[in-house]
């Protein structure tokens, strides 16, 4: 995990002024086609149900996907706007990166900082959810109402600006918190109105406020590694 001076000196560099204009259209190019990678795996995920009862038929056109899911599934556009908000972060326009996540708290009731990153897809059941800090989330995160990871504000901690670090295939239960800069592992299961302020280990369900983790009973289905959304703890 990058150090915060790590993490500013890459923030840093990406908003720093460049000398010629010349290299934005590279720039854009490239943070488009990471926004274009990261929207790809946020439809499979959403469209893991869609496909399943054959509301969205084998062998159709990924467009069709893309205005079925921006039409009738709630939080697509949601997680569409997160997006676009990092794109423009990313390519050195911070007031529109913050325009468009005012835009997404308003529209759908959530609220994501600038800083938080994935490695893959998410999917955001409904609203009420914030994520903030300098937080990272694996692939295919499936995050719950009234969730909330980001900064902790503990007197038995040193306050910093580190959020989690989620893995893959983690579900976060309706209500829980997990504050500060912790790390919850692969295959994680977060339960409903948890609040997590230490790590917990891949394959493991915590519960309880403060939360204390188990080993989870069931390994994950070999369907999740297809995108599968995993079940609610």
């Amino acid at each position: 995990m990058p150090t915060p001076k790590q993490h500013r000196s890459r923030t840093d560099a990406t908003n720093a002024p460049r000398s010629s204009l010349a290299t934005l259209p590279a720039r854009l190019r490239r943070e488009w086609a990471t926004m274009r990678r990261l929207v790809a795996a946020d439809m499979d995920l959403y469209g893991f149900w869609p496909r399943h009862y054959g509301r969205i038929k084998a062998g159709r056109r990924r467009w069709v996907l893309f205005f079925y899911l921006l039409f009738t599934v709630h939080m697509f556009p949601s997680v569409l706007l997160y997006r676009v908000q990092v794109f423009f972060y990313d390519s050195g326009l911070p007031p529109l990166a913050t325009l468009v996540s005012r835009i997404n708290h308003f529209l759908f009731g959530v609220t994501i900082g600038n800083h938080v990153r994935t490695t893959g897809a998410l999917l955001i059941a409904h609203g009420h959810v914030v994520l903030d800090g300098w937080t990272q989330l694996g692939a295919c995160v499936e995050i719950n109402p009234f969730v909330t990871l980001g900064i902790g504000n503990s007197e038995q901690k040193e306050f910093n600006l580190w959020g989690p670090t989620i893995g893959d295939h983690v579900n976060i239960g309706t209500g829980a918190k997990v504050l500060g800069q912790v790390t919850i592992g692969d295959y994680a299961k977060i339960g409903a109105n948890a609040v997590v302020v230490d790590d917990i280990p891949a394959h493991h369900t915590a519960v309880g406020a403060p939360a204390r983790s188990f080993p989870t009973a069931k390994r994950p289905p070999a369907a999740e590694e297809d995108g599968q959304p995993a079940t609610d703890a």
